[in-house]
Formats: structure tokens, sequence, C-alpha cells
């Protein structure tokens, strides 16, 4: 990075419940090599902010702002502002979290105003227990696809995690991670220092 140039940021939203979960350790591997590699990183816990459901307003693309008063509209500030987006969720029922969900649906309002997600990179993460991993990070794919026509290259990982703590204890698996973080710095221009 040159003399001048503004860091890169990356938001990693994160959909688990567990503050020290598996999927939160993957992705704070992620973000500590992003770190290393002179990126700015937000991590955004969704269970730790007041985010609704989405209710579903027939006049969503009329609305100059979501009707809905919560946290949801700093946490999107925060990502369609991002240079690099992470999206990390724990498998429930063969697909993301509902806090995950409760993210996705609530752009509704910015994809209802042609307002597109624009990294320059995406790092997409899931942990499962036994099954739901290919189904959970086709989910965020998708909605990928959906809020971001003009695509951004994707690195995605996930694996398989019984207890808190199983995937921090997993050399390999955290391995990954930091592979993940290190190949999202290299799309944005940085090395490690």
């Amino acid at each position: 990075m040159s003399a001048g140039e503004e860091q890169p940021h990356v938001a990693a939203v994160i959909g688990s419940p567990r503050r020290h979960g598996n999927t939160v350790a993957l992705v704070d591997a992620a973000l500590e090599e992003l770190e290393r590699c002179g990126c700015r990183c937000t991590r955004i816990m969704l269970a730790e902010l007041h985010i609704d459901a989405c209710a579903a307003h027939d006049d969503c693309g009329e609305l100059a702002e979501c009707a809905l008063d919560d946290d949801m509209a700093d946490v999107l500030e925060q990502v369609y502002a991002a240079d690099g987006l992470i999206l990390a969720s724990p498998v429930y029922y063969e697909n993301v979290s509902s806090q995950m969900k409760a993210f996705m649906d609530r752009n509704a309002i910015r994809y209802n105003h042609d307002q597109w997600l624009t990294p320059k990179i995406v790092g997409l993460i899931a942990v499962a227990l036994e099954s739901g991993l290919d189904d959970t990070l086709a989910a965020m794919r998708r909605f990928m696809a959906l809020s971001s026509p003009q695509g951004a290259p994707t690195l995605s990982m996930g694996g398989f995690a019984d207890k808190p703590g199983d995937a921090a204890a997993d050399a390999k698996f955290m391995a990954e991670a930091r592979e993940l973080g290190r190949a999202m710095g290299e799309k944005l221009g940085l090395r490690p220092a």
C-alpha cells in the first residue's frame, strides 16, 4: 500500500448466536490474517444487535428507508461501503442460521432501490455438525449473486465441528481460515507484513 492510500476495509457478518463458537473462531482467524496484511476489519455479530425480521412491506421500493427502527441500517452502511465481505454462518436445519437469514432478507430495501453490494472479494464460511454444509454455502452464494449483479470473486470454506472449541482445536481447519484471509488480502492488493 502506497503512502496516502486508504487501508481497504473488510466487513465480516457473523450469523452465529455463540460469541465464542466455531464459526466465530474461523472468522477471527481470517480477520487476523487480513489485519496482518494491513486491512481494517469490522466484525459484525448479528446476534448481539437488534435486528428485526423483514416485515415484508409491500411498498418497500417506495420507502426512502426501511420502516423498521433497529440496528440494520448501520450494518448495511458498513457492509455496502466495505472493500471486502465475509459472510459466516453455522448450519441450522441444512441452511444458514436465522440471524444470517434475517440479514439477507433485510437487504431488500437496498435491492428495491437498485443499490448493489460492490466488494472486490467475498469470503464465505460455514460450519456444520454433520450435514447441510453445501446448502448453506450455496444459500450465501445465491444471496451474493442477487445482491451483487457485477459479481465478485468468491472464496469459500467449510467443515464440521461438534462442540464449541472444536474448530479452534483443529489445526487444519484454522489454517484453511487463515488462508482464506490471506487470499482475500491478496485480492485487495495487500501482502502480510
